[in-house]
């Protein structure tokens, strides 16, 4: 039992089920049930996707919310939705219109893993903030890379110093690498790697916007490189390029902290080959 440690569901509304202020299962088939709303489950039991998506999008938003996006700022104002076992495939998406979080069940189950789980609650903040995000490929590369990132900056504390570059490691956990993940942060690809052509994947692209704002997290620290990376958000549409948000991030960084962070920015924003950013 070393591998499981006892959490505490917070944000529960009164009942019997996973419905909450923040986050609630309801599309979730066969919902877990229990009179005091306790919902212990090893993860080889029915139900443990289920209290494992409501937790990891239940913290996130509280997180955000810590951020200081509550109050008029709040960016959920109704809880997100979650269906935790709504295919059989190996695949997990955010649905903007139904404004939706579905996991998938094949090979790992998607919802076990809770950077998979925050990689997809990334779609659902970008959209919360920006409506349909993603729609040109650079935006949608950007997408990917933002939802990768977020999931490795709100574990990477939690994680074993050679584990922190790596995410969705349960998920990839038969894959290559050391250790075996879905994807990594730390590549050293730069915009000039982007794929232009119609069929390329935007995950792969999405790797160059991942390493650029997980070099921001290295040099700033989390909770500061979360900040300016969320609020640039504000400024962005669906068919943004890697060049305005670049720009966005830096103008995050006048307006939260009056450019103390510019230099370090520009550096990196440049050495990824990611401009003009003057």
């Amino acid at each position: 039992m070393s591998a499981y440690a006892r959490v505490k569901l917070t944000g529960l509304r009164s009942g019997t089920q996973l419905n909450g202020r923040r986050v609630t299962t309801r599309l979730t088939k066969s919902r877990l049930r229990s009179a005091r709303l306790d919902f212990s489950v090893p993860s080889s039991g029915a139900g443990f996707e289920e209290v494992s998506a409501y937790y990891h999008v239940n913290e996130a938003i509280a997180y955000l919310e810590q951020l200081g996006y509550r109050g008029p700022r709040r960016l959920f104002t109704r809880p997100l939705e979650i269906d935790a076992r709504g295919t059989r495939d190996d695949n997990s998406w955010y649905s903007p219109g139904e404004r939706t979080l579905t996991f998938g069940t094949g090979d790992v189950d998607d919802a076990e893993d809770g950077e998979t789980v925050l990689h997809e609650f990334g779609h659902a903040l970008q959209d919360a903030i920006c409506p349909d995000f993603g729609q040109s490929p650079e935006a949608a590369a950007m997408g990917e890379g933002f939802g990768d990132y977020f999931a490795g900056s709100f574990f990477a504390a939690r994680k074993p110093p050679d584990y922190r570059d790596a995410v969705m490691t349960w998920d990839g956990a038969r894959g290559d690498g050391r250790p075996p993940c879905v994807r990594r942060l730390d590549s050293d690809l730069t915009y000039e790697s982007f794929d232009h052509r119609a069929t390329a994947d935007e995950h792969e692209n999405g790797q160059i916007w991942s390493a650029t704002l997980w070099d921001i997290w290295k040099a700033t620290g989390r909770r500061v490189a979360d900040r300016m990376i969320v609020e640039s958000h504000f400024q962005l549409d669906g068919f943004t390029t890697f060049a305005r948000g670049a720009r966005a991030i830096l103008d995050a960084d006048r307006n939260l902290y009056r450019m103390r962070h510019a230099t370090i920015l520009k550096r990196i924003f440049r050495r990824r080959g990611i401009g003009p950013v003057e």
